[in-house]
């Protein structure tokens, strides 16, 4: 194989990070979040919202963790070169962007925790004080918005627990109807 061919050819897995990520972007950016739920519009309340929804995708990957393994990598991996390009694109210089980029997938990791901690228990305590101290860092909420927002996770997440790996597998990804999202 020749090494032009070698650098631009991708894995499968690649191509199926891609198709997911496109879906948890579009999902993640419906107006609905920043318009009545206030989510800061800003590239950091977008991140909140791209990384809420991975966290949500990631943890559906992990239950079938055998199979879904090289996806679930080439599915971070894809969403942090997406942000070292939208990094870039905004003008910050290459030592910003690997401090910056450090920065968030430490964030990431604390939120893919702190949001799993919190949906795996009964209550919304835990999730809702951790999606107070994350999503909301930028704004102030309301206690109706936290709870709309972990009910809109819980739905998710219930919904991605029931989605078919082998449709993950393929790169095909739903989210669920939330009537939290309808005008």
């Amino acid at each position: 194989m020749n090494i032009l061919k070698k650098m631009f050819s991708f894995s499968q897995e690649k191509k199926m990070a891609h198709l997911l990520y496109r879906t948890i972007v579009e999902q993640a950016r419906h107006p609905a979040f920043y318009r009545d739920f206030g989510v800061a519009d800003t590239f950091d309340g977008r991140f909140d919202m791209i990384s809420l929804h991975m966290i949500l995708v990631m943890r559906r990957l992990k239950t079938d963790v055998d199979q879904t393994r090289k996806l679930s990598q080439a599915l971070f991996d894809y969403m942090f070169n997406d942000i070292d390009l939208n990094l870039r694109e905004l003008g910050i210089g290459d030592m910003g962007v690997l401090t910056r980029v450090k920065k968030m997938a430490k964030a990431f990791y604390g939120r893919l925790e702190s949001y799993d901690l919190g949906l795996a228990q009964d209550g919304d305590s835990d999730l809702t004080a951790a999606l107070q101290r994350n999503l909301f860092r930028e704004n102030a909420t309301t206690e109706a918005n936290l709870v709309s927002i972990a009910a809109y996770m819980r739905r998710q997440s219930d919904h991605l627990a029931a989605w078919d790996v082998a449709y993950l597998l393929k790169g095909e990804l739903e989210f669920a109807v939330s009537p939290e999202l309808e005008p």
